[in-house]
C-alpha cells in the first residue's frame, strides 16, 4: 500500500470524522449549483434587463466567495480538531512534509465528492426551488437541464477545492508533537477580560442602536456607514470580551452557580464563549445582513403593493373625455366585468386641490366613503397611503374667500401630492378644471380586470389606470429581484447554522471526555440531555439573539426612511428565520446527544 491509498482508504474509513466538513462542503456546492440554475434558467435570464443581469452575475459571485469563506473556515476548525490526530501519526513516523500531503489529498478527496454529491442534490433542490418560486412569488419557471450551471459548478468548485487544499497546509497547526497529543486535554488557563473593552461593547451597539433609531426621515442613508461600523466593532467586543465578562460575573453567584447542574454548564462556558467568539460573531454578522436584505426587499414590495391597494377604484380615467371612456367601457365588456361608474369635476388652484361638496359625496357614494357636510367651512384631505404625510392647516384660501378648516379626513378618493379640500357647493371657483371617471367593478374576475388591463395598455391609453393590472406588473418585475435577494439571505443564514453546527462538532471529543468522567460520578441520562441541551441552546441562540436585536434596528430605521413604525412584513420576515432556527436547534441538539451519549457509555 503506497500513501496516497492510505490517504484515500483512511479518509473512507474514518467518514464520521469527516463527515461535518464533508456535509458543509457539500451544502456550499448545491447552494452555487442552485443559484447558478436560477441565473442561467431560459424563462429568467431573457426577460431580465441588463441591470438585474449585471446583479445576477454579481451575486453569483458573492455566494462564489462566500463559499470559498465558508469551505476554509470548516477546513481550518475541522483541523483544529484533530490536533490529537496528527500528533499520534507523527509518533508513527509520520514527517511533516507527509502529513502537508495527506492534508492535501485528503481535501482533494473531499472536494471531488462533495462537488459531484453537491450537483446532483442540487439538480433536485433547484427543482425544488423553482417549484416554490412558482407557487409564491408566481414566476413561471419550467424544467430545463442546466447543462450551463453544472459545467460552470463542477470547474468552479474543483479549482476552489485545489486551491484550499494547497493553501491549507500553510494553516495546520503547529507541528509539535508534545503540544498536539495534549491538545484535548481538559484545562485550558486562565485568560483576562478587558473591562474597558466590555463597557465599550455596550456604549457601541447602545450608541448605534440610538443613531439609528432616532435619525428622521432620509437622514438614515447619511449615518448608515457609521453605524454598521460601530454595531459590528462593538458586536466583536460583545462575544469576545462582554460576554465572557458576564459568566464570570453569574460564576460568582454562589445561588446561581451551585444550583443542580449548573455549574457543569457554566464551568467552561466562558472558555467556549472565547473559543467561539470569532464564529459567534461571523454569525451574527451573516444573519443580521439576511434579516436586512430580505425584509427590506420583502418589506418594500409590500408598501409599494399596499400604496396601489389604497385606490379606491379598479380602473381611472384622467382628464376624461369620451371617446377614450368609451374605450375602457368596451373593454370592460368584452371581459365581462360589469361595474359602478362616476365621472367628477375637481380644480387646481395656487398649488393646490378643490373639490366642491356634491361633487364629492358623489364620488364618496361609488367608492364606499361616508359623505361629508361642510357647512360653511372646509375639510382638507388627507391620503391613505404610507408615502404621503399630510398636516392640518389652519384655513383656506379659495376664490378670494377664506374657509376655516374644521378637520382633516383621511380619503382614497383622490390622489394627493399637494394640499386638498373640500369646499362648500356654488362657488366660482378659478383655476383650471379637470375631470377623472373611476369604474368600481362589481362583477368580474381579478384575471379578467388584469386582462383588461393589458389591453387597455396595448390601445396606448396612458390615462388609464387598472389596479390589478398595476399589483401584476409590479409583482412579476419585483419578484425576480425578491427571489434573488431571498435566496442570497436563505443561504447566508443556513451557512451561519452551519458554522454552528460544526463549530459543536468539532468540540464533540473534549466534550464526550468531560461527561464521561461525571457519569461515572452518577451523572444520570435525563442530567445529561438537559445539560447538553442547554450547551447546545446557548451556542445556537446566543448569536442569533444579537443578530435578531441587530435586524430589528435595521429594519426599523428603513421603514423610517418613510416615516413607518415597524411593519407586518419586517416581522414575518424575523419569525420564519427564527422558526428555522428553532427547528435547526430542535434537530441538532437530537443529533448531538445521540452522539455525545453513545461516546459516553461506550
Amino acid at each position: 500500500m503506497n500513501f496516497r491509498q492510505f490517504v484515500v482508504r483512511n479518509t473512507m474509513r474514518n467518514k464520521h470524522l469527516y463527515l461535518a466538513y464533508f456535509l458543509s462542503t457539500l451544502f456550499s456546492v448545491m447552494v452555487f449549483f442552485t443559484f447558478s440554475v436560477m441565473a442561467f434558467h431560459p424563462s429568467l435570464s431573457e426577460g431580465l434587463n441588463e441591470n438585474v443581469k449585471t446583479g445576477m452575475l454579481g451575486s453569483a459571485i458573492i455566494i462564489y466567495g462566500f463559499a470559498f469563506f465558508f469551505v476554509m473556515y470548516s477546513m481550518g476548525v475541522f483541523l483544529q480538531s484533530r490536533k490529537k490526530e496528527f500528533g499520534l501519526l507523527m509518533i508513527q513516523g509520520m514527517s511533516p512534509k507527509q502529513l502537508r500531503k495527506m492534508v492535501f489529498i485528503e481535501n482533494l478527496v473531499i472536494g471531488f465528492f462533495a462537488t459531484i454529491s453537491g450537483s446532483v442534490l442540487g439538480l433536485g433542490f433547484s427543482q425544488l426551488i423553482l417549484w416554490i418560486s412558482r407557487v409564491t412569488l408566481s414566476i413561471d419557471f419550467p424544467f430545463y437541464f442546466p447543462v450551463k450551471a453544472l459545467g460552470l459548478t463542477i470547474v468552479s468548485f474543483l479549482l476552489l477545492f485545489f486551491l484550499i487544499s494547497f493553501f491549507i497546509q500553510f494553516r495546520l497547526p503547529k507541528l509539535n508533537v508534545q503540544e498536539l497529543l495534549k491538545a484535548n486535554e481538559l484545562g485550558k488557563g486562565t485568560f483576562k477580560v478587558s473591562i474597558i473593552k466590555s463597557i465599550l461593547a455596550i456604549i457601541l451597539i447602545g450608541g448605534g442602536y440610538t443613531v439609528a433609531l432616532l435619525a428622521p426621515g432620509m437622514s438614515v442613508v447619511v449615518v448608515f456607514l457609521p453605524v454598521v461600523f460601530t454595531v459590528i466593532l462593538g458586536t466583536n467586543f460583545l462575544f469576545n470580551q462582554f460576554s465572557i465578562f458576564a459568566i464570570e460575573r453569574v460564576k460568582k453567584s454562589e445561588s446561581l452557580f451551585w444550583k443542580k447542574t449548573n455549574m457543569v454548564v457554566f464551568s467552561d462556558l466562558a472558555f467556549r464563549m472565547k473559543d467561539n467568539a470569532r464564529s459567534f460573531f461571523l454569525v451574527s454578522v451573516i444573519s443580521t445582513v439576511a434579516f436586512a436584505a430580505i425584509g427590506t426587499l420583502y418589506g418594500l414590495q409590500e408598501i409599494i403593493l399596499g400604496s396601489v391597494g389604497t385606490a379606491p377604484y379598479d380602473f381611472s380615467l384622467m382628464d376624461t373625455n369620451e371617446k377614450e371612456k368609451k374605450q375602457v367601457d368596451d373593454v370592460l365588456a368584452q371581459q365581462n366585468i360589469d361595474t359602478n361608474q362616476v365621472t367628477f369635476t375637481y380644480y387646481m388652484d395656487n398649488e393646490q386641490q378643490v373639490i366642491t361638496e356634491s361633487e364629492f359625496n358623489k364620488l364618496a357614494k361609488v367608492i364606499g366613503e361616508d359623505p361629508v357636510s361642510v357647512g360653511d367651512q372646509a375639510i382638507q384631505l388627507k391620503s391613505s397611503e404610507v408615502f404621503n404625510q399630510t398636516s392640518q392647516q389652519p384655513n383656506v384660501n379659495v376664490a378670494e374667500q377664506t374657509y376655516e378648516v374644521s378637520q382633516l379626513k383621511e380619503s382614497s378618493a383622490l390622489p394627493i401630492y399637494m394640499p386638498t379640500f373640500i369646499i362648500p357647493d356654488g362657488e366660482n371657483i378659478p383655476g383650471q378644471a379637470s375631470s377623472m371617471t373611476y369604474w368600481v367593478v362589481t362583477k368580474g374576475s381579478e384575471e379578467a380586470q388584469i386582462q383588461a388591463g393589458t389591453e387597455l395598455s396595448k390601445q396606448e391609453l396612458y390615462a388609464v389606470q387598472a389596479t390589478a393590472f398595476m399589483k401584476d406588473t409590479i409583482i412579476k418585475s419585483y419578484a425576480p429581484v425578491l427571489f434573488v435577494g431571498i435566496f442570497i439571505g436563505i443561504v447566508f443564514f443556513v451557512s451561519a447554522g452551519s458554522f454552528l453546527y460544526f463549530r459543536l462538532y468539532s468540540d464533540m471529543d473534549s466534550d464526550i471526555e468531560k461527561f464521561k468522567m461525571i457519569y461515572k460520578l452518577g451523572l444520570s441520562k435525563k442530567e445529561l440531555k438537559k445539560m447538553i441541551y442547554q450547551q447546545v441552546g446557548i451556542l445556537f441562540f446566543t448569536p442569533i439573539v444579537v443578530s435578531f436585536a441587530h435586524g430589528i434596528v435595521a429594519l426599523t430605521a428603513m421603514y423610517h426612511m418613510f416615516n413607518l413604525s415597524m411593519q407586518t412584513a419586517g416581522w414575518q420576515v424575523l419569525g420564519v428565520f427564527l422558526l428555522i432556527q428553532l427547528l435547526y436547534y430542535l434537530i441538532a441538539r437530537i443529533f448531538y446527544f445521540r452522539k455525545v451519549y453513545q461516546g459516553v457509555t461506550a
